[in-house]
């Protein structure tokens, strides 16, 4: 049975996201905030040219029209910048791995999202796949130890899995939903910017003509995953969607291990290790349950 359009948009848009240490490192003379506003600017201008063109700018009207989706859509706005700009800040400083253990977390708080929040259904053979993933994570928290607490691993992680949650509920399509968020954050980020030491403009004075043209492609770099998670977020369970990011903490730990040679204790290795056999087994029994729905509805025709 082939991939639903839900499970491909997924599972590009954590590819995507799985790689993005590699763009982040490639502007080691920038800061984090710069980096993050520009990031921010830049997915603005991408998102309203893209609304310009297919002729949909009036949507952002009826989003504000909307009270309950411009709260809920102001909330979203402020945990995915929070997440942004999180995330740059642990590339930045060396926390790749960190910031994977972080997204290796994630789904398991989605898990519990779509069981306490939505009512979403845990099956019996998929306890243990979740039980694994806990320990491992505890085993993750206990060799970072106390002087080293991995707040940046827990805040990626809870950030994340309630902006999944708020646009899973929010009834607003992915590009306008993203359009109206970068909007909102746009003045609070600039009026914070004129107090930092350094302004957007600095940034051109920073780094070559070359480089600030791929920088500028950080709005569409930006933007192409979250369009397509938000449209897996409408159409897969919580759960399923929580489970499929296993492969951008994937990424990104093969980045920062293998890549940028972060140092990897043995205790991480083996917490990771489980991580990886609780995420087989629920794939796995996912796959079979899925088998068993559909020879369900298969018509049973008797004969003689």
């Amino acid at each position: 049975m082939g991939l639903s359009s839900g499970h491909l948009a997924a599972i590009l848009s954590y590819s995507m996201w799985g790689l993005f240490p590699i763009y982040w490192k490639f502007f080691p003379e920038v800061g984090s905030w710069d980096l993050f506003g520009h990031r921010l600017i830049w997915s603005f201008i991408t998102l309203i040219l893209i609304l310009a063109v297919k002729k949909e700018l009036p949507s952002m009207k009826r989003i504000w029209a909307s009270p309950k989706t411009r709260l809920m859509l102001m909330a979203s706005a402020i945990l995915i910048s929070s997440n942004w700009l999180l995330y740059i800040y642990a590339v930045s400083i060396g926390k790749i791995l960190e910031a994977s253990m972080g997204y290796f977390l994630n789904p398991l708080i989605n898990v519990f999202m779509g069981w306490i929040i939505l009512k979403e259904k845990i099956r019996p053979l998929q306890w243990p796949a979740i039980i694994i993933a806990m320990i491992a994570i505890i085993m993750i928290t206990v060799v970072s130890g106390l002087n080293e607490f991995p707040w940046i691993a827990l805040t990626l992680s809870l950030t994340f899995a309630m902006y999944g949650l708020i646009r899973k509920l929010a009834q607003v399509g992915a590009l306008e939903g993203l359009a109206f968020e970068t909007c909102i954050m746009i003045v609070p980020t600039l009026i914070i910017w004129y107090f930092q030491p350094t302004t957007p403009v600095d940034v051109f004075e920073q780094i070559p003509a070359w480089k600030m043209i791929i920088l500028s492609l950080s709005g569409l770099i930006t933007c192409a995953p979250l369009v397509l998670f938000a449209f897996a977020a409408r159409r897969l369970p919580l759960g399923t969607l929580g489970f499929l990011g296993y492969l951008s903490p994937t990424l990104k730990f093969v980045c920062g291990w293998l890549i940028f040679h972060e140092a990897l204790s043995a205790g991480r290795i083996q917490a990771f290790a489980l991580i990886w056999v609780a995420l087989v087994w629920y794939t796995l029994e996912s796959i079979l349950n899925r088998s068993r729905e559909t020879k369900k509805k298969i018509p049973v025709i008797l004969t003689e």
